[in-house]
């Protein structure tokens, strides 16, 4: 059942065996394998059902080192949160991400992949691609396409994207469940501490109507994004009393994304081939993006961290064709009611794009790249597991009394390298292809390039309270449980100790699956 904080009396004796805070995809995942398990589930969300501008200023930040565009459009305060605007891509992290890298401080996860790997499986499912193709050499086969042979420095890759990525909308039979009860415009603003600092007795709420209530359940677990969950856990104790999950100063530290950038422009030589292997593919209203990786070997001889990239088509017109596709998908998918019908002229001047769009995604179950079109070398890097990056408060309170996050975004030297060998890497051998005579921006031959050019971040937030067997080392242990708090869990991409290049989701997911065995009792059923 769903109720309203603003609006709804909410009943007194509303109670729950696990109090999830946060309605985006890894709180709406946990709380249907916790209701699937017969518990009594309480989910409390900030936003309401659609984005509203007075939620949404409630991500409001200070920034300070490099500029870092996501921190505020990159978050969502609605009942399915990020889903609601994300494209729906699937990546696992890679085996290396999880092992500590010799020269690499601060790399590994607590645990190996294979301790997520039942995990990773079982959020395909999840996340609505349980009829996608799992093997890359698969979708190859269905396409009729020898990969590209890459040379010994590079694999080539496929993301997957769901089918329907607003998890609001995939999993709307489990807000009937009459053991779920969301709470809507319910900001959490802290937590209520049993006396010896060592349980949770209840999570404090407040509406921007000022509208409060404390909720109760057994267990708690966290689930909001990574800013927002160390702006929760730095915001202070009564007392000025130091919390148990933060006794090492962790908390808010080597805070990372991942470094999204145009690396090279591409004048193709033999574009059809380019557009072969490159361009994105639909197979059994499935979508899979073709991309490669930077081999592990490669990463150890030039001792660099973990990147990956892609062929990015740019039409002049860009703009105008992402409305068109837009408008093709939906008529497609015959979501007519989605349609804007401000942007049928738009399709009107671009007709013969529009029948290129539809011919090329039905018949031919590609992505159609435009003659006009020009091309880029997108890289996607990962940052240093010990990041300079930091999140931290600001003396300066939200309309809900909270303290706001400052967000100090570093770029490291190594980074930096990474992603100029990456490009002249790629240089190399698409030349050795036959493929391209990359142009490589010129800030790559300059040490310090990355001061001069605003870098994307992939609105990919990780990190600020890592994984660490002790509260030295981090702010929860290996099964997300906070430091010294016996009842309170994390599951945020904020305990990622280490972020790889592939998109986080899929992977907080998967954690969230593996915490909801967990809090059943059988870590691996």
């Amino acid at each position: 059942m769903i109720f309203d904080l603003d609006r709804d009396s909410i009943p007194p004796d509303i109670s729950a065996h696990v109090c999830i805070v946060g309605a985006g995809a890894a709180g709406i995942v946990l709380a249907a394998q916790l209701i699937r398990q017969g518990k009594r589930v309480l989910l409390l969300e900030s936003g309401g059902m659609v984005a509203e501008p007075a939620a949404q200023a409630l991500n409001d930040s200070a920034y300070t080192g490099q500029p870092h565009q996501g921190a505020n459009p990159g978050r969502f305060r609605v009942l399915g949160g990020t889903t609601t605007v994300w494209g729906g891509q699937i990546l696992e992290f890679d085996d290396a991400d999880f092992v500590a890298r010799p020269w690499i401080p601060g790399s590994g996860w607590p645990f190996s992949k294979a301790e997520l790997q039942p995990y990773y499986d079982r959020a395909l499912q999840s996340e609505g691609l349980s009829g996608a193709l799992q093997s890359d050499s698969d979708i190859w086969r269905r396409m009729n396409i020898h990969p590209p042979n890459l040379g010994e420095e590079f694999t080539a890759y496929f993301t997957r994207w769901c089918p329907e990525p607003d998890f609001g909308r995939l999993y709307r039979e489990l807000l009937r469940s009459p053991n779920l009860s969301v709470i809507l415009h319910a900001t959490a603003t802290a937590m209520r501490l049993a006396e010896d600092g060592r349980g949770v007795r209840g999570i404090e709420c407040r509406s921007l109507s000022g509208k409060q209530r404390t909720f109760s359940a057994d267990r708690y677990v966290l689930s909001l994004g990574a800013i927002e969950s160390v702006r929760f856990l730095l915001q202070p104790l009564p007392g000025g009393q130091t919390p148990s999950w933060n006794q090492g100063g962790m908390l808010g530290r080597h805070f990372h994304s991942h470094i999204d950038i145009n690396t090279a422009s591409i004048p193709a030589q033999d574009a059809f081939r380019l557009r072969r292997w490159f361009a994105t593919a639909f197979l059994d209203g499935i979508k899979y993006h073709p991309k490669f990786r930077l081999n592990f070997s490669q990463q150890m001889r030039e001792q660099i961290l973990n990147i990956g990239g892609s062929i990015t088509c740019i039409n002049p017109a860009e703009a105008e064709l992402r409305r068109l596709k837009a408008l093709a998908r939906n008529f497609l998918q015959r979501r007519h009611w989605t349609v804007r019908w401000h942007d049928l002229p738009a399709a009107w001047r671009q007709l013969p794009t529009l029948f290129q769009l539809a011919y090329r995604y039905r018949v031919e179950g590609r992505a159609a790249w435009p003659a006009n079109s020009f091309f880029w070398l997108r890289a996607y890097c990962e940052q240093e597991p010990l990041s300079a990056s930091r999140i931290s408060l600001i003396n300066q309170r939200d309309a809900v009394g909270m303290f706001r996050a400052q967000l100090d975004w570093r770029i490291s030297p190594l980074e930096w390298k990474t992603i100029r060998y990456f490009t002249e890497a790629v240089q190399q051998n698409f030349a050795r292809l036959g493929l391209a005579n990359l142009a490589p921006r010129a800030e790559l031959t300059q040490a310090d390039g990355f001061r001069n050019i605003v870098l994307d971040d992939s609105h990919h937030h990780m990190g600020g309270a890592r994984m660490a067997s002790s509260s030295s080392g981090g702010v929860v242990n290996a099964n997300l449980q906070l430091h010294g708090v016996d009842n309170a869990f994390l599951c945020s991409a904020a305990v990622f100790s280490c972020s790889g290049f592939s998109n986080p989701t899929h992977t907080l997911i998967a954690l969230a699956l593996r915490l909801a065995d967990q809090l059943k009792g059988n870590p691996r059923a």
